[in-house]
């Protein structure tokens, strides 16, 4: 069934305001969702990804130099699908994600602009709707490189674990926009990233969301060197589909 059926309707928000400053100077001038990565904006490849996947409409909560991605996208075929919500340079992800509460569809898909996972979006939309929650979280396995210690108040050892596997979000989830009601003036007022925490942390202690585990690639950049990375590792996946 199409993800665009009534019952399974997704629209795609994608986060891509952040001013990039360790990506510095690459992003002096350029938004880092339009970095180039193997011949085309890192945000191109989102969305022509989830194109394929069946879904049609996006929204791109935008911030800073918000212009050159509106600009990036006049005049193309594609221009009707996308809209634009820009709450701002100063915005937290948290408000740049309230912003779009009552312009978008009931199910959400949100991603980040400078993330490329291939994740089958029917998979994660069947595992969110049986869990019941208000929202769910795509996490990946990833092993600490060190050993683990845990103590208590007196510094007695508790537990020792060398390297163990753990599990991390990947920079997309699904939400209900009935999430929106939890999230509170306390958590907009957080700095960046830290009122997203806070909203996750108390969909967690409401028992309100879920996790999906993804085995598969997924590409980020950071860093020049990220950066570097996400250049080899994105020509690998389109040289080898299979891994689609």
């Amino acid at each position: 069934m199409s993800l665009e059926h009534a019952d399974n309707a997704l629209e795609v928000v994608i986060l891509c305001g952040g001013r990039g400053v360790r990506l510095r100077p690459m992003t002096d001038h350029v938004p880092k969702a339009l970095v180039p990565v193997h011949g085309q904006p890192m945000l191109d490849h989102i969305i022509q990804f989830h194109r394929r996947h069946g879904m049609t409409r996006f929204t791109l909560c935008v911030g800073y130099l918000a212009e050159r991605i509106r600009q990036h996208f006049d005049q193309r075929a594609d221009a009707d699908s996308i809209r634009f919500s820009d709450a701002g340079e100063s915005a937290s992800m948290l408000a740049r994600l309230l912003a779009v509460r009552d312009i978008t569809r009931e199910r959400l898909l949100v991603v980040y602009g400078d993330t490329f996972i291939n994740l089958d979006p029917q998979r994660l939309l069947d595992h969110h709707r049986q869990s019941g929650a208000l929202a769910t979280l795509v996490t990946a396995p990833i092993q600490n490189p060190f050993g683990v210690v845990t103590f208590d108040a007196r510094q007695r050892v508790l537990s020792f674990v060398e390297k163990p596997i753990q599990n991390h979000y990947i920079g997309c989830m699904i939400m209900e926009r009935s999430a929106f009601d939890l999230m509170d003036a306390t958590m907009l007022a957080q700095p960046d990233g830290s009122g997203f925490v806070a909203f996750v942390q108390h969909l967690t202690q409401r028992q309100l969301l879920s996790a999906f585990v993804h085995d598969g690639l997924q590409i980020t950049f950071n860093t020049e060197g990220e950066w570097q990375r996400a250049e080899r590792d994105l020509g690998l996946y389109y040289t080898f589909p299979e891994q689609t």
